[in-house]
């Protein structure tokens, strides 16, 4: 047997494996490689059930690992979140799921079960800001004021004849 022969026959069995591997990961091996070199390593645990969060970017997985100090709440919070975020409503604001992600971190410590919905509004508002954990922290005060709106005018002094 040849080298060239040799050399062929490895080459035909290297790329059959290749071909048969079923792989059902979503990621590439780079994109794994940077999200585990720029994850905390308390987060490492965390990456296969983020990875099972379909809407997730490489991105937006390697900045939550990176970013935020995960725990099984924090990841339920995430997962709520991510089933909150509507396409039609935030697009048409010119906000990226990406966006959604990074307030949903900023504000990960005040996020719970019960103001899931009052972030959602906040988010859906035309602002720059990414933190609300005031509005978070007392959701019962922000939704009263939002309600009791007072009257104001426009003019100070209205004269008439």
């Amino acid at each position: 047997m040849g080298l060239k022969s040799f050399l062929k026959k490895i080459s035909c069995v290297v790329f059959s494996t290749e071909y048969s591997i079923d792989s059902k990961f979503r990621f590439s091996q780079s994109e794994i490689n940077e999200i585990i070199s720029n994850a905390q390593k308390c987060n490492l645990k965390y990456f296969e059930r983020l990875a099972k969060i379909k809407v997730l970017s490489a991105f937006d997985i390697s900045f939550l690992m990176s970013d935020v100090k995960l725990d099984n709440y924090k990841l339920q919070i995430i997962e709520q979140a991510c089933k909150m975020y509507n396409e039609k409503e935030f697009c048409a604001l010119g906000q990226t799921f990406s966006d959604f992600i990074f307030r949903v971190s900023a504000n990960i410590t005040y996020l719970n079960d019960s103001n899931l919905d009052l972030f959602k509004e906040l988010v859906q508002c035309k602002n720059e800001l990414y933190d609300f954990s005031y509005a978070l922290k007392n959701p019962l005060r922000v939704l009263h004021k939002k309600n009791c709106a007072k009257l104001s005018y426009a003019f100070e002094n209205v004269f008439t004849d």
